[in-house]
C-alpha cells in the first residue's frame, strides 16, 4: 500500500525524464516568441485567493496551518490553485516597474482540491503565456491573440513531435462575444447565460442529454434546432461569413469582427512561417463565463478528445480589477499548457526505460582507472552526459546496469588500447563495438 498522498505529483526516473523534457521544450519556446520568464511564490494570501469567486473557490484550495510552529498568521494563507490570480497580484505589485503590453512565462505547480482520476490530479504543473496592457490606452492589441495562438500550436507540435507521438494537436478556437452575442438574439440575458454554462458542458452530456436540458429553459423546436446547428458546425476562415447573418446584436458583430481579425492573423502567420497551425472554429469553447471576455481557444489531440484539452485561454477584461476595482487598468491574453495532462498521454505511448540523462557509462578497470577518469573528463568537456561505474564488479554485472538505465553506450578503456591510444564504444542497442583513437591532449576523435 503506497503512503504517497492521492492525486500529488511524484515521478519515476524515467517519467521525470520525459516531465523535464517537456518543460524544456516548453521553456524553449516561449522565449522564443520573447516572453519573460517569473515566478511567484507558492502561497498567496487567503484575501488575494478568494477575491474573485470565492465561495466556489474556497471549496479548491488547501490552506496552510502550522504545525508545530504556531504561527497563528499561518491560516492568513493558502496554496495558490492557479497563475493568474498570483500574475494579477504581480501586475499591482509591480506596475511601476514593468513595461507594457508586458509578455511572461511562468511554469509552477498549483494545487487544487480535485477529486483524483485520470488527467485530473490536486497537483499538476501549469505552463502559462500571457500578454498584458493597460486598457486606458484603448488599444485591443489582437494581434497578441493570434500569437498566443501560435506559442501555444508550435509549441505543442514540437513536443509531439520530439516526443514521436502519432497525433496532432488541434485548436479550437472561438470568441465569448460571438456565443453571448448569438443566444441574446433570442433570449433574455440570465438564460443566454444559463445556456452558455450547459453549452460549455456539451461533449460530456451528449448531444441528446443537452438537446433534453435545453427544454427546462422553455426554448420551442425552432430555438432548440438553431441552436444545435450553431454549436456543431466547425467553421474556417472561409466559411467565417456564413455566420453574420445568424443574429442582429452589435455583441455578435464585434465578435464576428474579432473571431475573423484573429484568424486572419493566425493564417498570416501560417504563410510567414512556411507552418500550418492546425484550427477549427469552435462555438462550444466557453472558457468560464466570468473571466474570459473575447477570443477563447482550448487545444485537443485529434485522435483523443476524450483527454480533454491539453492547452487553453483566451482573452479577459479584467486581469486586476477583482483584486482591486479601483485598479481595474489590466487587460490581457493568455493561454496554458497543461503538462501533467499531456504527461499522461506521452507516457502511454512512449515505453523507453531511460532512468538518466547520462549517454554514456565508463567501465571500471582498476588498472586504467586513472586514465578512465582522464578520458571520462574529455567527454564532459565536450557536453557528453556521462556516468562512471564506481567498482570493479564483474563486467556482465556493469553492463547489465548501463542497460537496466538505459544508458545507450558504454566506454571501455582495457589496458590494450590505452597503449595504443585507442578505446572502445559498445552500442547497448546493437552491441556493435567500434574503436575510437583518443589523445589526452583534449582531443577526442568520432
Amino acid at each position: 500500500m503506497s503512503l504517497r498522498p492521492s492525486g500529488f505529483i511524484e515521478y519515476s526516473p524515467n517519467e521525470q525524464l520525459v516531465f523535464d523534457q517537456l518543460v524544456a521544450t516548453i521553456t524553449a519556446n516561449y522565449e522564443k516568441f520573447w516572453y519573460t520568464h517569473i515566478h511567484t511564490p507558492a502561497v498567496e494570501a487567503n484575501a488575494v485567493l478568494l477575491a474573485k469567486n470565492g465561495e466556489e473557490t474556497g471549496k479548491q484550495i488547501f490552506g496552510l496551518y502550522g504545525l508545530a510552529q504556531g504561527a497563528s498568521d499561518l491560516k492568513e494563507y493558502a496554496l495558490h490553485f492557479d497563475l493568474t490570480v498570483p500574475f494579477a497580484r504581480y501586475v499591482l505589485d509591480r506596475e511601476h516597474e514593468l513595461t507594457f503590453p508586458f509578455k511572461r512565462y511562468q511554469i509552477q505547480p498549483v494545487r487544487r482540491g480535485e477529486r483524483t482520476q485520470k488527467g485530473r490530479f490536486r497537483e499538476f504543473f501549469q505552463c502559462d503565456i500571457d500578454v498584458i496592457w493597460r486598457k486606458d490606452g484603448g488599444q485591443a492589441y489582437l494581434y497578441y491573440d493570434a500569437e498566443i495562438l501560435v506559442a501555444i500550436s508550435q509549441t505543442l507540435q514540437h513536443i509531439i513531435k520530439t516526443m514521436q507521438i502519432d497525433d496532432v494537436p488541434v485548436l479550437h478556437i472561438s470568441n465569448r462575444k460571438l456565443l453571448m452575442g448569438f443566444l441574446l438574439s433570442f433570449m433574455n440575458a440570465e438564460t443566454a447565460t444559463a445556456v452558455a454554462s450547459l453549452i460549455d458542458k456539451y461533449q460530456k452530456l451528449g448531444a441528446e442529454t443537452f438537446r433534453a436540458a435545453l427544454k427546462d429553459f422553455a426554448l420551442d423546436e425552432t430555438s432548440i434546432q438553431k441552436l444545435m446547428t450553431f454549436i456543431t458546425t466547425q467553421y474556417h476562415s472561409s466559411s467565417l461569413w456564413e455566420l453574420q447573418h445568424l443574429a442582429d446584436t452589435a455583441l455578435f458583430h464585434e465578435g464576428l469582427t474579432e473571431l475573423q481579425t484573429v484568424i486572419t492573423l493566425l493564417e498570416q502567420f501560417q504563410t510567414a512561417y512556411g507552418q500550418t497551425f492546425p484550427y477549427v472554429v469552435d462555438v462550444q469553447i466557453v472558457r468560464g463565463l466570468d473571466y474570459y471576455t473575447g477570443t477563447v481557444f482550448e487545444a485537443i489531440l485529434q485522435k483523443e478528445r476524450a483527454l480533454g484539452s491539453i492547452a487553453a485561454g483566451g482573452r479577459y477584461g479584467a486581469l486586476t480589477g477583482y483584486l482591486d476595482p479601483k485598479r481595474d487598468t489590466y487587460a490581457g491574453v493568455g493561454g496554458s499548457i497543461g503538462i501533467s495532462r499531456l504527461l499522461v498521454k506521452l507516457l502511454e505511448q512512449k515505453a523507453e526505460k531511460q532512468q538518466t540523462i547520462a549517454k554514456y557509462v565508463f567501465v571500471h578497470f582498476p588498472e586504467t582507472f586513472p586514465d578512465i577518469l582522464a578520458l571520462a573528463a574529455k567527454f564532459q568537456a565536450e557536453g557528453k552526459n556521462i556516468e562512471i561505474y564506481p567498482v570493479a564488479d564483474k563486467l556482465g554485472k556493469q553492463f547489465w546496469y548501463a542497460d537496466k538505465k538505459g544508458i545507450p553506450f558504454v566506454v571501455l578503456l582495457w589496458e590494450g588500447e590505452k597503449a595504443e591510444g585507442m578505446y572502445k564504444l559498445k552500442n547497448m542497442q546493437t552491441w556493435e563495438e567500434s574503436i575510437h583513437p583518443f589523445s589526452f591532449d583534449g582531443t577526442l576523435y568520432f
